[in-house]
């Protein structure tokens, strides 16, 4: 890798020749640029690392945001799911820590890094005797702004975060629904609701406490979550509004900011990050609408395991939350490139400004793809006979009766003063698998049964 300063000269325009090339001699100061000369693999390698690095930045100080904010909503009595759309829930009060302020700057500081990451390093290419003769050489420039942008956005969640963390009081840090309704119940934030041992969270709405039989399929994450349909609809509209944009920017806008002489870089470069943040906000939003999906289904995974010889545990690491569901692996994964891919199918030339590229036409198909492969993850209906909660946390706490470390859920058979017909409940317990649900029998707790097994 070699780099070129250029020589300090007092102009402070950035003239460009009639195919938007830099000339052969730049008048831009050297404290504000420096041309890079990289291959293009090198090139894009350092991108994808630049939205890696935003991607992990970003999830961090999101955990952190979405931690506080859940707490924040459970005070107020708000919380109902364990997994949120956090640029998109607020607490009460306009200027409070979680409030719509704050999501606001989440939202535009997370658009505006993931923009600026791309255009850290500018396409551009050099003249004839810019770098001692020859052809033209396609070269990197490293602007002063997207540094910049990307720093101070990456720095604004962080302080965020801070704020949000000193002045929220967290019960517990875990991601893990289980170890969150554990924590409710414990502060009287929810409570026990008996009767309700078979009923999953498609049935909060239903008071009616007469045994039901239990389900051999389960409701699917789309019917059990009024938000889910409305995430998925709106996925499987971007690549539509993809194209829409596409066509207005190219038909209905001015290309690029090159077609003539004495156009600043900073106007250049500044402008184009405005265009490309535009574009990048439905990308963002896309991918986080997405993350609800995918937490559904882990946090769904967490309560199904206790049907499982190893049974639940409630705490966990949550970064391992995150390794163990393949749904949010992918999406973890898919993250930076898709961003990646983003910066390579509309990226911004240092002379140029924003450039639209023969790959722009294969992006709609990766946002097909992601439309996919949320609307499987949604309409999915687990098996079995344990009702399903998705990380609901009213019904979590009705369907445990008894916490431990580890959990079992299964078939619970009490007899009542020696009646020869079972009480038929299904639980939890810390001592071991528990036996099969009995798929032809009615399970729930009689309000009168409750009260002899309590007397006897």
């Amino acid at each position: 890798m070699s780099l070129y300063q250029p020589p300090d000269i007092e102009e402070n325009v950035f003239d460009v020749n009639e195919h938007g090339y830099p000339p052969t001699k730049p008048s831009r100061s050297k404290s504000n640029y420096l041309v890079v000369d990289l291959g293009q693999w090198t090139d894009r390698a350092l991108g994808l690392a630049f939205n890696a690095l935003v991607t992990a930045s970003t999830e961090a100080t999101g955990y952190v945001h979405g931690t506080t904010l859940k707490w924040g909503l459970a005070r107020e009595g708000r919380l109902r799911f364990n997994a949120n759309l956090r640029l998109f829930s607020a607490t009460k009060g306009v200027l409070s820590v979680n409030g719509p302020v704050v999501n606001v700057i989440f939202i535009i500081s997370i658009i505006l890094s993931y923009a600026a990451s791309s255009t850290v390093l500018l396409h551009s290419s050099i003249l004839p005797g810019f770098l001692g003769g020859g052809d033209q050489v396609p070269t990197s420039v490293i602007y002063f702004l997207p540094p910049i942008i990307l720093g101070t956005t990456l720095i604004l969640q962080a302080i965020l975060g801070l704020i949000a963390f000193f002045n929220t009081h967290v019960p517990t840090w875990s991601s893990s629904p289980l170890d969150i309704t554990s924590a409710l119940v414990h502060h009287n934030y929810i409570h026990h609701q008996p009767q309700r041992c078979m009923r999953s969270v498609s049935k909060t709405n239903d008071t009616s406490t007469d045994p039901i039989r239990p389900l051999s399929r389960q409701p699917s994450a789309w019917s059990s979550h009024k938000t889910v349909a409305r995430v998925v609809w709106f996925v499987w509209g971007a690549p539509v509004i993809w194209v829409g944009w596409i066509f207005i920017w190219m038909y209905a806008l001015p290309y690029g900011l090159s077609s003539g002489g004495g156009v600043t870089p900073l106007r250049v470069v500044g402008l184009g990050l405005l265009r490309l943040s535009g574009v990048q906000s439905i990308v963002t939003v896309v991918l986080h609408c997405c993350e609800l999906v995918t937490t559904l289904a882990r946090d769904e995974a967490v309560w199904r395991a206790a049907s499982t010889p190893a049974g639940a545990r409630p705490a966990g690491n949550p970064l391992k939350a995150v390794l163990r569901s393949w749904q949010s692996v992918v999406l973890l994964l898919a993250k930076p490139s898709i961003h990646w891919f983003f910066g390579i199918n509309v990226g911004m030339g240092f002379s140029t400004g924003v450039q639209i590229t023969y790959l722009a036409v294969f992006f709609p198909i990766v946002l097909f793809f992601v439309a996919v492969f949320i609307t499987v993850a949604s309409t999915r209906r687990p098996s079995g006979p344990q009702p399903v909660a998705y990380g609901h946390v009213q019904t979590l706490a009705d369907l445990v009766d008894e916490w431990s470390v580890t959990m079992y859920w299964g078939h619970k058979e009490d007899r009542v003063l020696g009646q020869p017909w079972p009480v038929r409940h299904a639980g939890t317990t810390k001592d071991g698998p528990l036996p099969p649900i009995r798929m032809e029998e009615f399970y729930a707790w009689r309000e009168s049964e409750v009260s002899l097994l309590q007397n006897a």
